[in-house]
């Protein structure tokens, strides 16, 4: 038996000097994260408002777009096992700001003048009254949320992908309206195509 220290060489494991991988015979992860963050930045901000997206929400919204990836975090890597196999594996969560442009029915109050009764001479009052009038008109409004796209992982399918929408601007009306329209399958209609497309390119990396 070799004592402490005298091991054979031969059974030792070092780092190669020129930093190669032969043959895939050690594990190795390259991080793709940042890959993951310019592919949401660039898909994501691309779906611009057009008739059929904002259709695709609701036939009451005028005009819908993607502001703004506010997060991409979480893991995404590409890893090679013995023998040069390669995997990609990825769990994230991403958050997508957006805006959207509709009419909704507001109340305003409009305020008349209107005389006073006539003095008992004949004349007219000196001063005139205002008198309110509610009346219900249709107006553009804008509304801000968040949609959030959690367990979207390389080990789930779509259907356990997890989906929150969460409102962040705009009256009170408005807010309530948009938030009706996200539902699980719009949202899923909005972003699917590219969640498919992120695992294609992920696969390719694994070719």
């Amino acid at each position: 038996m070799a004592k402490l220290g005298e091991g054979d060489p031969r059974w030792i494991v070092s780092e190669r000097e020129d930093g190669t991988n032969p043959n895939g015979w050690h594990w190795e992860e390259i991080n793709k994260l940042s890959f993951a963050k310019d592919f949401f930045s660039a898909r994501f901000l691309s779906l611009r408002s057009n008739e059929d997206f904002s259709k695709m929400i609701d036939r009451k919204c005028l005009k819908c777009e993607c502001l703004n990836v506010v997060e991409v975090s979480g893991d995404c890597s590409v890893s090679t096992r013995k023998g040069g196999k390669k995997f990609g594996v990825f769990d994230l969560k991403v958050v997508v700001q957006f805006e959207c442009e509709l009419e909704c029915l507001k109340k305003k109050t409009e305020k008349k003048k209107k005389k006073k009764e006539e003095n008992v001479d004949g004349l007219d009052g000196d001063d005139d009254e205002e008198d309110e009038d509610d009346r219900e008109k249709m107006e553009k409004v804008q509304a801000r949320g968040e949609i959030t796209i959690t367990e979207f992982s390389s080990l789930n399918d779509p259907d356990e992908y997890e989906w929150q929408v969460k409102m962040t601007a705009g009256d009170d009306d408005a807010k309530k309206i948009v938030q009706s329209w996200f539902t699980r399958k719009t949202m899923e209609n909005m972003f699917g195509n590219e969640l498919e497309k992120f695992i294609e390119e992920m696969n390719e990396f694994c070719l």
